[in-house]
């Protein structure tokens, strides 16, 4: 797990307990400081506010090698801005048990300006415990002294170089997706049955409708579609058509950043094919404008924008100018426009290196250990299909690997290990907004970067279902014609295949984020996936969802317990919903099982929320057990049992109301203490309250399908299975309470220690 830039701040309470000469005692070896280091500086810049300066702190970051560190260094203070990354440069000197860091840092204040202050820092560093870093600092900043602790951290560095990299040349192209190098072979894959189907498929995306505008605006897809199939066959007479719909792109110039960054995107992958058949004052147009619109993509600030670290605007936007960069670099200095932002051309670094940096942040805070996003399915898929490509193109055009060692590795493994077959497509149990996830076209495009580790599993999984036996799309999408030019590059017909059963196994847990799935095999729509989120970190800065310990359960090609509509309410959330309070904002794990057929069980505990202004405060906490059994031993493929326990305030009258919540779209029908659901073909989920003992049972319609909702105490035991026929008996032993005995064919589930337990596990 990636460690967030806040962590760090924590290692100032020791500083100074018995001062730095105890610190000094143990030596600094070469291989301590390798890695990238980042620096927290407290209080280092400052500025005026109402005529009194107010200072923040700022993190430094080094790029070191036994010792040895990059000179080019970057600082960046969230709270003095955002959106700006302060370049600057570095000078080492150590001895034995200290390492001292002269820092020089032009720091702007305004992402629309070039001016910059210098400041200086002359750093001493120590090291404190395993990989972490304690000291202190002087330094100066427009005329002011200042001096303060620093902390810091070493972690692996993110980057691999390529080997035997070719160094592009001056205004070489293609390099975004491919080198020119590579289009004989890619000539040759375009003969094979699987090149033709990618092929004909982008012909069928060209066909489609063109939208120059709205909130998925693309033209610019279009024009790439058309330049890539300009390259491969040498013809003129498609990259002047191409042309053509890059003008018309342009010219339906959209308001927001959003809609920019995905013309950007385009006009830069058909700039870069189109370029060998477009002529010098073709170039040279399109070369200025994507100029332009990286700066405005890459300094963010203004109205309409959200530059927050975990936000998909931030994403997006870094992404789609950090690719218009990688595209026009090295074009000559004429192509470029007379502004304050080319003058200088250490800028490009500058902006490069922005637009990275946002991209890196943004995958260690926002995105999972196991890649699932903090903004949810949707925003993550967008955010993917935006970084994957810049990536990409970082790795051709500078030959540095920038996913591998980074959460962005998982986006295609976390999609595989949840999506399941429903009728002629595929379908991933959502979390977030808009409640949509990962589509086909995000695999066509992180093909050719995705670890080869994950090969074998997302290969078999691609050609089960986009590929040949499956829907034959290769991932292409109807109105993403693009998709084609990276299916056609990351295919590879000759890699093994594996069921990802012997690749990723059937759990998949992302612990950062505190997201847990179970599946049980991939076989057909009658895989069974279930997942539950805690919500462990939420944060500020981007959509969220009251999803703390929300639930998913599909199998047997059906929703059973499924996402309400995205309105961001609790009760669209299978949760128990305290209808007077305030939602959960998070939660932590308590203890965590799992078995090898995909079996699981995970408890989890939220965090308090109050009666506002009640003194002393009046709180209330939920405990959620959550137990999947795939094993059978209940007689039937799917068993679910559910605990929930609150403490605290739970008689008071803000917090007595208590809705077990459950979302699913097939038929309810309710007896006694029994809920069933019925999907279309007759296959049945049966469940049952242990406790509360005097439950009361009702459903409501919705959008969607119902909403199953039990009420009558503070404590819930509820026990669930799915089968194809008959559902088997329950038997309960005990006073229906949480020390009642559950027995389900062969397996007895039980309430011990504050957790779920399954005999048969």
């Amino acid at each position: 797990m990636r460690l967030a830039y806040s962590f760090i701040s924590l290692l100032f309470l020791v500083f100074f307990i018995n001062g730095s000469e105890y610190l000094k005692q143990k030596e600094l070896k070469n291989d301590y400081i390798s890695g990238k280091i980042t620096l927290n500086l407290k209080n280092a810049v400052w500025r005026l506010l109402e005529e009194k300066p107010v200072y923040q702190n700022i993190f430094i970051d080094l790029i070191c090698k036994k010792g040895k560190c990059e000179q080019e260094v970057y600082g960046w203070s969230p709270k003095y801005n955002q959106d700006i990354d302060h370049q600057g440069i570095v000078t080492i000197n150590r001895d034995k048990n200290a390492w001292q860091a002269q820092v020089s840092l032009n720091i702007r204040s305004s992402p629309f300006q070039m001016k910059s202050e210098q400041a200086e820092y002359n750093i001493e560093i120590v090291p404190y415990k395993k990989n972490l870093l304690i000291g202190s600092y002087t330094g100066n900043l427009n005329g002011r002294f200042l001096q303060g602790k620093v902390t810091g951290i070493v972690t692996p560095n993110q980057v691999k170089n390529i080997s035997n990299h070719q160094v592009i040349k001056p205004q070489e192209h293609p390099r975004l997706v491919f080198r020119k190098s590579d289009l004989k072979q890619l000539r040759e894959k375009a003969k094979t049955n699987y090149g033709k189907a990618i092929l004909n498929n982008l012909n069928q995306s060209l066909q489609g409708k063109i939208y120059y505008d709205g909130y998925a605006p693309n033209g610019g897809f279009h024009a790439a579609g058309h330049c890539f199939l300009a390259l491969l066959n040498n013809d003129n007479q498609v990259a002047q058509k191409a042309w053509e719909i890059s003008q018309k792109t342009i010219d339906n110039f959209p308001s927001r950043r959003l809609e920019l960054s995905q013309i950007v995107t385009g006009i830069s992958l058909a700039y870069d094919l189109c370029y060998p058949l477009w002529n010098q004052d073709q170039r040279k147009e399109l070369t200025k404008w994507l100029a332009n619109q990286s700066i405005k993509l890459i300094t963010g600030g203004g109205k309409n924008w959200n530059g927050g670290t975990v936000s998909n605007w931030n994403a997006r936007a870094r992404s789609a100018g950090g690719l218009a960069l990688l595209a026009i670099m090295n074009e000559p200095a004429e192509f470029f426009p007379d502004n304050q932002y080319w003058e200088s051309p250490n800028n490009f670094s500058l902006f490069l290196n922005t637009a990275l940096r946002n991209i890196q942040r943004y995958l260690d805070l926002a995105i999972g250990d196991a890649g699932f996003g903090t903004e949810g399915d949707l925003y993550t898929r967008e955010s993917a299909g935006s970084i994957i490509p810049f990536l990409h193109a970082y790795q051709e055009v500078l030959g540095q690997d920038l996913i591998s060692e980074s959460h962005a590795a998982w986006f295609l493994p976390n999609a595989v290990m949840r999506m399941v077959k429903q009728g002629d497509g595929v379908y991933i149990p959502p979390y977030g907004r808009h409640r949509v996830g990962a589509k086909d076209s995000l695999f066509a495009i992180g093909l050719a970067t995705l670890p080869e580790q994950f090969l074998p599993a997302v290969f078999w999984f691609f050609d089960d279902y986009f590929g040949f036996p499956g829907n034959e799309t290769f991932g292409v999408g109807k109105h993403t014609p693009h998709d084609a030019i990276y299916a056609l590059v990351g295919y590879q017909e000759d890699t093994e295949r594996k069921n990802p059963t012997e690749v990723l196994g059937k759990n998949l847990v992302d612990r950062q984020k505190g997201f847990y799935v179970f599946r049980n095999q991939w076989q057909s729509q009658d895989d069974f996936v279930s997942s539950i989120y805690l919500k462990q970190q939420p944060r500020v800065g981007g959509w969220s969802f009251p999803e703390v310990g929300s639930f998913r359960i599909t199998g047997l090609g059906t929703n059973w317990a499924m996402a309400g509509i995205g309105d961001g309410k609790p009760e669209s959330e299978n949760i128990i919903n305290l209808p007077q309070a305030k939602p959960w904002e998070t939660a932590q794990p308590i203890s965590f099982f799992k078995s090898e057929n995909g079996s699981g069980i995970i408890t989890m505990k939220t965090k308090e929320i109050s009666i506002p202004k009640s003194n002393p405060p009046l709180a209330i906490s939920n405990l959620r057990s959550f137990a999947v059994d795939y094993s059978k031993s209940s007689g039937v493929p799917a068993l679910f049992a559910i605990v929930d326990i609150f403490s605290g305030a739970n008689s008071h009258q803000y917090f007595q109301a208590k809705n077990w919540t459950m979302h699913t779209e097939g038929q309810v029908t309710i007896e006694g203490r029994k809920f069933t659901i019925k999907n279309q073909s007759g296959e049945t989920l049966q469940g049952i309250f242990v406790t509360p003992k005097e439950v009361k049972i009702t459903v409501e319609k919705n959008k969607q399908g119902n909403t199953i909702i039990a009420t009558g105490g503070d404590q819930f035991f509820v026990v669930m299975t799915i089968q194809k026929k008959n559902a088997p008996p329950i038997k309960i032993t005990g006073d229906f309470n949480l020390d009642s005995r559950v027995d389900v064919g062969n397996q007895t589930i039980r309430f011990l220690n504050n957790r779920l337990v399954l005999e048969q596990f």
